[in-house]
Order: structure tokens, then C-alpha cells, then sequence
């Protein structure tokens, strides 16, 4: 992403704002680990279109 703020740290304001909300992190590559955050998920590119809709399913369940 562009700038000094990362998808991680996005993610983690918007969080901020929301506790419960549901993050799907996509990454090829991270020179850290993924730091475990509840009702979350990670996807590994490269992924495909049914990889994206069952990680939406899981995150969130009542809407998808």
C-alpha cells in the first residue's frame, strides 16, 4: 500500500472503532508473522474468487 500506514494498521484503527468487526487479511508476502486476531482471517495469494467468498462466509456468517 502506499504511504507510511500498512493494510495491518488499517485494519487495526478501524478496530478501534469497532472491536467486533471482521478483517480478511490478503498478503503474498510478509516478512512477520500474522499476529492472531480474533473473528479474523488471512488469505495467501494467490487465491481464487471461492477462496475470497468462504473466507466472507466464515468472518460473517449472518451476512453472507
Amino acid at each position: 500500500m502506499p504511504g507510511s500506514v500498512d493494510g495491518w494498521q488499517i485494519a487495526e484503527r478501524c478496530r478501534e472503532h469497532d472491536p467486533e468487526l471482521p478483517v480478511i487479511y490478503a498478503t503474498g508476502f510478509s516478512p512477520v508473522a500474522p499476529r492472531p486476531v480474533a473473528g479474523s482471517l488471512m488469505l495467501q495469494k494467490p487465491y481464487r474468487p471461492e477462496d475470497i467468498v468462504r473466507a466472507v462466509r466464515r468472518v460473517a456468517p449472518d451476512q453472507a
